[in-house]
């Protein structure tokens, strides 16, 4: 052992130099202030999130910005406009979604509608100035069909109001019955008085057998597009187009999308109060509660789902409640699974251990401090069960399992789609790319979601 003179030792301070604490320059941050600005550094689940927030804005007023009651008043006159093509404002004059369409047809019904004053400005392409001039033009004397691009809309409007496509097909009877409408004369007066009829093509004249009185019938054509929605077809904009029924597939998609997110949002909701309730309460207490619920678990989950699902929907239809039950009856599942692994995790930390020694009680060491640690998680997963229900309620639609009947699904404007996919592709295109968006947006957001809450990032940049 050194001996050193203690006379040789000085202080490093003087007796006048005092030590202060320096306050801190930053604003302390919370953990959800700082979850926040993790999630914020992530770009893709940022994008996601506002993708998803657009999505939810027309989920929400989607079926009201384009309102269509012509399905719901006259269903008959509404499939006059079937699969009429998408047609946006502004996009049509870069020739996109601009509501053209190839048809087929014969030459013959292509020269008339060229030369009729009511066939003005279908026609775009395909079809021969020769033949218009002349139907026997020698150069195509061997051709019977052509394929050409129309105005869908007015082409429509041409089939439905004034000549159909079969009036050279050799159709018994009178060729336009099926553009005939059928007045009184009140009936007519009511037409002519609002410009609907485009000409009167026969008057059939009736005798009462009672008293002799004489009245008349009036076969008429009649402008469909201004009769039904009161514009003409150029002003008509179907932004996604029609289906089979001439419903709005705009207006349909978003009606679809309206309840299946609503029905994802109650299905998460009943699942986790009840999965994260249990879970938490096996997790928390173990021992011989834990082994039994397992049990009890064990058995539920091994009832195969989709037997579950078609029995209830053929004892009790498809009603939107049969349809919770189905989901909800093992959906819970999930959530205990993950509320008992996380409860389990963090019941012997050191923190929780410290709050059961000051003489916190069970429920607050179970919500007030295990709880927020198991956040991540549990956040995420229920992000990620919002699309998975959309994505199995489309699926269980398109096979016919589940079939509304307050509305349709989008699985079941897929299946639409599907069947006239090669005629009409975009029927399929727009409610796929909603799914597929959607899918992409809340896995994304999910991931973002559970790095944000991670506690063990707090504080990493």
């Amino acid at each position: 052992m050194i001996d050193i003179d203690k006379s040789k030792l000085v202080l490093v301070h003087d007796n006048d130099d005092t030590i202060k604490d320096v306050p801190l320059e930053t604003k302390e941050i919370g953990y959800y202030k700082d979850s926040w600005n993790r999630f914020k550094k992530n770009r893709a689940s940022l994008i996601a999130f506002i993708i998803i927030c657009i999505i939810m804005v027309f989920v929400v007023i989607g079926p009201e910005l384009k309102p269509y009651s012509l399905p719901s008043d006259n269903s008959n006159l509404a499939r006059r406009f079937r699969f009429l093509e998408p047609k946006v404002p502004i996009l049509e004059n870069f020739g996109i979604l601009d509501g053209t369409r190839e048809i087929k047809a014969g030459k013959q019904f292509w020269h008339h509608m060229a030369n009729a004053e009511f066939g003005e400005g279908i026609i775009i392409s395909g079809f021969p100035q020769e033949l218009i001039d002349n139907l026997n033009h020698p150069d195509y004397a061997g051709i019977t069909e052509f394929v050409v691009k129309v105005d869908s809309y007015r082409y429509t409007n041409y089939i439905e109001s004034y000549m159909p496509v079969t009036y050279y097909s050799g159709v018994s009877g009178d060729p336009l019955d099926p553009v005939l409408e059928t007045l009184d004369e009140a009936g007519l007066a009511d037409y002519l008085e609002k410009n609907y009829i485009i000409d009167i093509h026969r008057i059939i004249e009736l005798t009462n057998p009672v008293n002799d009185d004489i009245t008349y019938q009036y076969k008429v054509r009649v402008d469909r597009f201004k009769m039904a929605l009161n514009q003409s077809p150029e002003d008509t904009y179907f932004w996604l187009g029609t289906n089979k029924d001439g419903l709005d597939l705009f207006t349909e998609l978003w009606k679809g999308a309206r309840i299946s997110i609503l029905m994802a949002l109650s299905i998460v909701i009943i699942n986790s109060v009840i999965g994260l309730t249990l879970g938490a309460i096996v997790g928390y207490y173990g021992g011989v509660l834990d082994l039994l619920f397992d049990r009890f678990v064990e058995i539920i989950a091994s009832i195969p789902f989709l037997s579950v699902l078609v029995l209830l929907t053929l004892r009790y239809g498809n009603a939107m409640w049969v349809v919770l039950v189905a989901f909800t009856a093992q959906g819970w599942i999930a959530s205990y699974g993950t509320g008992r692994m996380q409860f389990y995790r963090f019941k012997n930390r050191e923190y929780v251990l410290a709050a059961r020694t000051l003489g916190a009680s069970d429920a607050r060491i179970m919500f007030k401090h295990i709880l927020p640690n198991t956040l991540g998680l549990i956040v995420t997963s229920y992000a990620l069960a919002i699309p998975a229900f959309v994505f199995s309620e489309a699926s269980f639609s398109f096979l016919g399992i589940i079939n509304y009947k307050e509305a349709l699904s989008v699985g079941m404007l897929i299946e639409q789609g599907r069947a006239e996919m090669h005629t009409y592709p975009f029927l399929l295109i727009f409610p796929s790319l909603y799914i597929a968006i959607l899918m992409i947006a809340f896995n994304l957001f999910g991931n973002g979601l559970r790095d944000a809450f991670n506690p063990s990032l707090r504080g990493v940049e």
